[in-house]
């Protein structure tokens, strides 16, 4: 039984398909650039897993014993191919391992991949992208990778641009427009040489994906959510910072102001007069006043 890996198609309507050591999968790849296609029919087991391609062996020298430019660029040429052909196929192994990834994870909501005559062209994508309920994921680069995420709360408007030889195939770029260029955070960062490369803008683009309106309309409602969220955790971390503001954050009434007090010459007035009118008794006139004056 081979190992798994990816091998020619058995059934001929791709130029390979991943088998996993045990079955064949749905998962293709045409050109380098992988995708899905459900098994047709039952498929016989491959009897031994197919080896890369060995690399052309050196042409012999001439009787003379000097190889001519002509012989040397052959070899070259040759062996670059070889090694190109090899790379290219396990870029498309790790592309559809990727792809198995994100599509068995239950946090996985959309993902897909730039697709343009470049791409097509090398037989490989140099971005991918996935949507889950609270980030937009990015990752580019072919030798090196960069992973990037955006929050959903971050992003303020959105677009579809789409030329007129995408229009056609249904390819487009989703814009991605941000509040802040620092909520575009990078997470998982590598390359060859070991510097940070690169830096968030307030603008993401998913370029040249399938589908663009349809993924645009997936994100509007995740965003106008998240957003909603998001301001009732700040309006809740400002009141904590300043719980006095806590009325007037919500549009409480102020609470009325106190009634005066009554000018004490004033009542000792009023109470000499019941005194003299006879109401009070000069006893009853004493203990008010000492009350007043306390």
């Amino acid at each position: 039984m081979a190992d798994a890996s990816w091998l020619p198609d058995p059934g001929g309507m791709h130029e390979l398909r991943y088998w996993d050591g045990r079955a064949w999968t749905e998962h293709v790849s045409d050109r380098g650039t992988t995708g899905q296609d459900p098994l047709p029919a039952e498929l016989p087991p491959p009897s031994a897993a197919v080896p890369p391609p060995p690399v052309p062996p050196a042409a012999a020298a001439p009787a003379g014993g000097k190889v001519g430019w002509r012989d040397r660029l052959k070899q070259v040429t040759d062996q670059g191919r070889a090694l190109a052909d090899q790379g290219k196929q396990k870029l498309a192994e790790q592309n559809a391992k990727r792809t198995e990834q994100w599509a068995n994870d239950p946090d996985t909501l959309w993902f897909g991949e730039s697709r343009n005559a470049a791409t097509s062209a090398a037989g490989v994508s140099t971005a991918r992208y996935r949507i889950t309920k609270d980030r937009v994921w990015i990752e580019s680069g072919l030798l090196g990778t960069r992973t990037e995420s955006v929050p959903l709360w971050a992003i303020n408007d959105m677009d579809v641009r789409q030329a007129v030889w995408q229009r056609g195939s249904d390819v487009g770029d989703v814009v991605l427009n941000l509040e802040d260029p620092s909520y575009g955070a990078r997470a998982d960062t590598f390359s060859l040489s070991g510097a940070v490369e690169g830096t968030t803008t307030g603008q993401v683009v998913l370029d040249n994906v399938e589908g663009p309106s349809a993924v645009m309309d997936l994100l509007a409602p995740l965003i106008s959510e998240a957003r909603q969220k998001k301001t009732v955790e700040r309006q809740s971390q400002y009141l904590h910072v300043n719980p006095g503001t806590a009325g007037a954050a919500f549009g409480a009434p102020a609470a009325p102001p106190a009634a005066p007090q009554p000018d004490l010459a004033d009542q000792l007035r009023k109470l000499a007069d019941l005194r003299d009118a006879g109401v009070l008794t000069e006893e009853e006139f004493a203990a008010q006043k000492a009350k007043l004056l306390a």
